[in-house]
């Protein structure tokens, strides 16, 4: 245990990706989340925004959609599990843009989310947004990578 009663164990990180000063997307923010006591309950925010509400009264469809791009530019909120095989991306790593705001938490593996200025190594554990970013992912890894991935429409950004 630290002084203030945190766990020794490898800290969470939030990378946060987004459109820097040149107008290429790179790591904007790379810390390390707050640590807390794990004798306790605690609640860290990881990002909020305004945005509409959702109706909870609405027939429950059943079922799972399945992934179009329209899920990434229609005006609808997403949650995805993504899953990224062993080597995925080497040759390409699907660069791409959409008016949208990202979260990210990396469930399992390893996973690189490659920017136009440089790449950053996300493990399990961490927690990433790319904030109209453009950006691709990669696994280097020799493992399947999964994330749990939340998509929201986000007001687009001048180009």
């Amino acid at each position: 245990m630290t002084q203030n009663g945190a766990a020794n164990r490898t800290p969470t990180r939030r990378i946060v990706a987004a459109t820097g000063a040149d107008g290429r997307s790179c790591v904007v923010s790379n810390e390390a989340m707050p640590q807390t006591d794990p004798q306790t309950m605690a609640v860290t925010c990881l990002w909020n925004g305004a945005v509409g509400r959702v109706d909870n009264a609405a027939p429950f469809a059943g079922g799972f959609a399945p992934f179009g791009m329209h899920l990434l530019t229609d005006p609808v909120y997403s949650v995805m599990l993504a899953e990224y095989g062993p080597g995925l991306g080497k040759d390409d790593p699907g660069m791409h843009y959409t008016d949208t705001a990202d979260h990210f938490y990396v469930i399992e593996g390893e996973v690189v989310l490659v920017l136009e200025a440089g790449d950053v190594v996300l493990r399990q554990g961490d927690i990433g947004i790319c904030r109209g970013a453009v950006h691709g992912w990669r696994n280097d890894g020799g493992k399947i990578a999964r994330l749990l991935t939340f998509v929201l429409p986000a007001e687009p950004l001048e180009r």
